[in-house]
């Protein structure tokens, strides 16, 4: 069911343009801030009759994070937060279209020069999120997006703090302890899918399958799930692949520092601290060897010039990212890709019809497997001593069903 806003401006100064995004977590709104005419979004979380403080964490552990990494580059700034009497709301600077959305405008392959820039982005985002000793637990395409507008949109930023936990370096814990599956099922970590506690090696796995995936087109276990099978025995169905699969099957054709990223941050142990500088300088090499420079212009800018030459005969001098220049590509466009692909039954998330903004949530797919899944431990293990909690507080564990989203 549609959720409208009960009022038309927030606070004497957000006006609700209209609706561009809704899920189970709520929905998102382009806004218009009256002080400055600025276009902004606005996400909205209607109160239960009588609220309790887990049925508002979400949003609040949210504006918390956003918070946290005020002025950071590729993190989307928090404007305002509170509440109505209807509704919890946070709003936040608008972004362009997520990297999955420009996945499938690009046709479901980036280049290797694309596919690189953003490498050297994405750990960077990563790096000063571990920084403050925060995981973000859900590392996928669906979780990033170009920034908006000329001056941002060559930028990429992170986004979905849903899924954020804290992360303490403890000496005395040899191993990871016992913890139960935080994540997305296609992206996640081995060690996740094992039931073990996450750390920064574990968002940078993710990181690695990301970068695969743009450079191959997919990944060799897209093809392991079926709609009609249950979620766990999916789950170990697409784990014992990602077990079994030697690293240079999972990265065939491409060049040896995609293997050597995913060999190396699985090498690392649980309270390892990664060098991320020793990521960023492998692929910096690789992309001077292919002759290619970091000059900002992706394969959604190519494509963007080309579309526009075709229409008119004198070609465009400035190239915008696509994210300044409107939504992902359409429903129709969507299945022109998938009908060029080879035949699998790969549950991989349409490309919304909207571009992706900030905190977006899209709303759950049925024939998709569910995103996050919260399951107890196979077995039980003494638990080593809890991090203590930062100013961004840990996902609410308390919450006993599991969180289900499109991978």
């Amino acid at each position: 069911m549609s959720q409208q806003a009960p009022k038309t401006i927030i606070k004497d100064r957000w006006r609700l343009d209209g609706i561009i995004g809704q899920g189970g977590f709520g929905s998102v709104y382009i806004a218009t801030d009256l002080k400055t005419n600025e276009i902004v979004a606005a996400k909205l979380q209607r109160l239960p009759a009588n609220p309790s403080p887990s049925q508002i964490d979400d949003l609040e552990h949210e504006s918390n994070c956003y918070a946290l990494f005020s002025n950071r580059p590729g993190v989307a700034t928090l404007h305002d937060n509170g509440r109505t009497d209807d509704f919890e709301f946070m709003v936040c600077e608008l972004l362009g279209a997520s990297l999955q959305s420009l996945f499938y405008h690009c046709e479901r392959k980036f280049s290797l020069k694309t596919t690189l820039m953003l490498a050297d982005q994405l750990i960077q985002r990563l790096e000063v999120f571990h920084s403050r000793n925060l995981l973000h637990r859900d590392v996928k395409p669906d979780n990033f997006a170009m920034g908006f507008g000329k001056e941002n949109g060559k930028t990429v930023y992170i986004l979905d703090f849903g899924l954020v936990g804290d992360f303490v370096h403890d000496e005395g814990c040899a191993t990871a302890p016992s913890y139960a599956f935080c994540g997305s099922y296609y992206w996640a970590s081995i060690a996740t899918h094992l039931d073990r506690s996450q750390s920064p090696k574990d968002d940078l796995e993710s990181l690695a399958y990301m970068l695969i995936y743009f450079a191959r087109g997919s990944l060799p276990w897209q093809g392991a799930a079926d709609d009609n099978e249950a979620t766990n025995r999916m789950s170990d169905r697409i784990t014992r692949l990602k077990l079994s699969l030697p690293i240079d099957l999972i990265c065939k054709d491409l060049p040896s520092e995609f293997g050597r990223h995913l060999k190396y941050v699985r090498s690392l142990k649980y309270n390892d601290k990664p060098n991320y500088m020793k990521l960023r300088e492998m692929y910096q090499r690789l992309m001077k060897r292919l002759g290619h420079e970091y000059d900002g212009v992706y394969d959604w800018d190519l494509k963007e010039r080309n579309s526009n030459a075709q229409k008119d005969e004198n070609p465009l001098e400035d190239m915008k990212p696509a994210s300044t220049h409107g939504n992902p590509p359409s429903k129709e466009n969507e299945q022109e890709h998938k009908d060029k692909q080879q035949p699998n039954k790969e549950p991989i998330a349409k490309a919304a019809a909207k571009r992706k903004i900030v905190f977006v949530k899209k709303a759950d797919d049925e024939s998709h497997p569910p995103k996050r899944q919260r399951r107890k431990p196979a077995e039980a293990e003494k638990k080593v001593a809890k991090p203590k909690k930062v100013a961004a507080k840990k996902a609410p564990a308390k919450k006993q069903v599991a969180r289900k989203k499109a991978c």
